[in-house]
């Protein structure tokens, strides 16, 4: 679907439903990545022959998504800064901050390249298993090659469903993610590549989505949205808003990615057998906080729409209809994945391996340790994006570096040592980190209240014309 005139505008008409439309293709998005990052697993941990090759890619989860959370976070403000300015119908800054956001997607992307070839064996060495370390190295190095598309693709993704339009990415994941499996299954079964193999499928699969979100963006028919390579800029005006807003939510995501790294050297300290149980874990819990995180990006449009045409009524209901449906969608999804939770772990695991009920034994105690109190991760992400939505993305990561610090590296090398021996106790440390961050974020919020009460001591009832330059929701 390309956004075209008469797109999806978010300031007018019904909330509740349109609202969980948007997000469904998102959350279908997120776990099209997810089953294809499970696919790598399920394929290398019963296709490679190596025993070890499933904990080996397992233990670069938090590495990697360490650097993606950070485009991803960044991209996320590109995204509120035009959801704004289309909802304020400032058209000639919207075509700018489209090309603004793009080029800042290149330079981020040959960064991380850079920067990843040169740390990432380093940086691995501290928190991977030494056995394991050549294995996850290659791996990482292979997946390097893949940053700069993968920068393209989520801001390209990011812009479009500022727009309105959630279905496009879909679509272009759905594709990628077909030639993903395909090349999987071609380089690890008959090529025996083992774990170079779904590295390189999963890079030739990222270039196709990077490829793709460029020529659709290319074809929008309204001119302040169509993407021109010849017109790409950076603007300093719209890049601080885009930094403004984007950075502090990559350095949030990040802070959790870097905790995880963390609990990612302390998961070392167990067995192998307990390392790819929780490789599975990750990867089953991994659907869980996709449909959570979804409502992040689906709260941030709405919001940021809504603020942007100075409606404040419908801002207020946004955030409500977003909690309501962010918790009832996070205990559903978390008890079916418990309900099925042996035969799900079973597909990762060779039924040749003589240690396979230990890994699916260990794969469902972690489950169970994480997923009964993930709908509290799904209000965290809403109140974050709601935030971010009205411009104010440095409070939410403030909340998240202050929950890491204060619950989870307090719990990693203060209260874990005290039991050493249960991944389960570990893993307490992430209810007790949402429970903290969502309680600073009430507080947060209220002072949100405040400053839409003196921005729009009365809610307008049409679309303003401008959305005020300087001022935004801040704490």
């Amino acid at each position: 679907m390309v956004v075209r005139r008469g797109k999806p505008n978010f300031t007018e008409g019904p909330i509740f439903v349109r609202l969980l439309l948007f997000t469904v293709p998102i959350i279908l998005t997120g776990l099209l990545q997810v089953f294809y990052n499970m696919a790598d697993n399920i394929i290398v941990g019963q296709f490679s022959g190596d025993p070890d090759a499933l904990a080996a890619v397992g233990q670069t989860n938090t590495t990697n998504s360490f650097i993606i959370n950070l485009i991803i976070g960044i991209s996320a403000g590109a995204g509120v800064v035009v959801a704004q300015l289309f909802g304020a119908n400032r058209k000639k800054e919207l075509s700018r901050s489209i090309h603004t956001a793009m080029t800042l997607s290149l330079i981020m992307g040959a960064i991380m390249l850079v920067v990843g070839l040169i740390v990432m064996r380093p940086v691995l060495s501290l928190i991977v298993k030494p056995e394991l370390l050549d294995k996850s190295t290659l791996y990482m190095l292979i997946i390097c090659i893949g940053y700069p598309a993968m920068s393209i693709y989520n801001f390209g993704a990011s812009i479009v469903r500022s727009l309105g339009d959630s279905k496009t990415p879909l679509i272009i994941l759905a594709i990628s993610g077909i030639i993903n499996v395909g090349l999987n299954v071609l380089f690890v079964v008959p090529l025996k590549m083992s774990i170079a193999g779904v590295a390189i499928a999963t890079v030739a699969s990222q270039y196709f989505s990077a490829i793709a979100v460029v020529i659709l963006m290319m074809k929008q028919r309204d001119e302040n949205l169509r993407y021109d390579i010849k017109k790409l800029m950076l603007d300093r005006g719209l890049l601080s808003r885009i930094l403004y807003c984007g950075v502090p939510a990559g350095i949030q995501s990040s802070i959790f990615s870097f905790s995880n790294m963390l609990l990612t050297s302390a998961i070392s300290t167990f067995p192998v057998e307990t390392i790819s149980g929780n490789t599975i874990a990750s990867n089953i819990d991994g659907i869980t906080y996709t449909c959570m995180n979804s409502f992040t990006s689906s709260v941030m449009t709405f919001a940021g729409q809504n603020y942007g045409a100075m409606k404040k009524e419908r801002i207020w209901k946004v955030f409500i209809f977003s909690l309501i449906q962010v918790t009832a969608i996070g205990v559903l999804v978390a008890q079916t994945e418990l309900l099925f939770a042996h035969p799900i772990a079973s597909l990762f695991v060779d039924g040749n391996n003589p240690n396979k009920e230990l890994i699916v034994e260990q794969a469902i105690v972690i489950m169970q340790s994480i997923l009964n109190p993930y709908f509290l991760c799904g209000i965290m992400s809403v109140m974050a994006g709601f935030l971010r939505g009205l411009g104010n993305s440095t409070g939410p990561m403030i909340t998240a570096v202050t929950g890491v610090i204060v619950v989870r590296l307090v719990w990693i090398y203060v209260f874990f040592p005290m039991n050493s021996g249960s991944i389960a106790w570990l893993n307490l440390c992430y209810p007790l980190t949402w429970i903290f961050t969502i309680l600073m974020n009430v507080v947060l919020i209220i002072f949100a209240a405040r400053s839409l009460n003196k921005l729009m001591p009365k809610s307008s009832s049409t679309a303003a014309e401008t959305v005020p330059e300087e001022e935004t929701v801040t704490t």
